[in-house]
């Protein structure tokens, strides 16, 4: 494969509609992309998937087995994935061309904090693996609400430490106004404490400020990339920001390069 994308996020963020999206975007654009559903405990996903968890674990069967109740056999599930590995890594086999995009499960937690999570994405994806976290534009327009969801971005590159794309979803809900100062607060710490500060008068400045100002200093973390998986707006970044990780910034695709 060209790359493989493992997508994460907290429930409602959209999170398998960008994984849809996406495809649809690289696959209209003449590129080969498949995605593999890793959410075992998923009733509906607005695609229809290449390769599917789902044909050899059932959430169901756990629970029957294990007199478990829903959240119980979500958790058994997502650790029964890395026993399904290597059937999985035998139908990657056949995708050489591909950019291949892992819809992960539903629940955030149960995937970026379990110990098979790891082995899961290294032994899938290997060097060609990175994630995107991907959050929530309504929530993200509120200054504590961008902050708690950039931690929470923080928290999925720390658990992979890989390159981690940070995707804010729906951004279509949003007025143009608004969408610019996410973009600034994004660009500039001292804009996201003076709009903090604004929410919420009687906060430590001082701690958050430290807090966010170590992404800029550590120099790991993305940018924001605004989406929306409605009308594909953004996609072009996604891509773009992928093909850097993934090629040190040479994209490989004839779409791409100058004539």
């Amino acid at each position: 494969m060209k790359g493989a994308l493992f997508v994460a996020g907290p429930a409602g963020t959209g999170k398998s509609t960008f994984c849809a999206s996406f495809k649809d975007w690289l696959t209209t654009n003449n590129m080969d992309a498949a995605i593999v559903n890793l959410d075992p405990g998923s009733e509906f996903i607005p695609y229809e998937s290449d390769i599917d968890i789902r044909e050899w674990i059932s959430i169901s069967d756990i629970m029957s087995e294990f007199n478990l109740g829903p959240n119980g056999a979500q958790i058994v599930a997502s650790d029964l994935i890395i026993e399904n590995v290597d059937r999985i890594k035998a139908l990657l086999d056949e995708l050489t061309d591909y950019y291949v995009i892992f819809d992960t499960p539903g629940q955030i937690e149960l995937f970026t904090l379990r110990s098979s999570s790891s082995m899961i994405v290294d032994s899938l994806g290997g060097k060609k693996s990175m994630l995107a976290f991907i959050g929530d534009s309504i929530i993200s327009s509120i200054p504590s609400g961008y902050i708690s969801q950039k931690l929470m971005y923080a928290s999925v590159m720390t658990r992979f430490f890989k390159p981690t794309l940070y995707i804010m979803n729906k951004s279509d809900i949003l007025q143009d106004d608004q969408l610019e100062t996410i973009s600034q607060w994004d660009e500039s710490v001292d804009n996201l404490m003076d709009s903090l500060m604004e929410e919420k008068v009687d906060l430590r400045k001082d701690f958050f400020y430290n807090v966010m100002n170590s992404f800029d200093e550590s120099g790991l973390s993305s940018k924001m990339i605004p989406v929306s998986s409605k009308n594909m707006f953004g996609m072009e970044d996604v891509y773009s920001a992928m093909s850097l990780f993934l090629s040190g910034g040479e994209d490989e695709d004839t779409m791409y390069k100058d004539d």
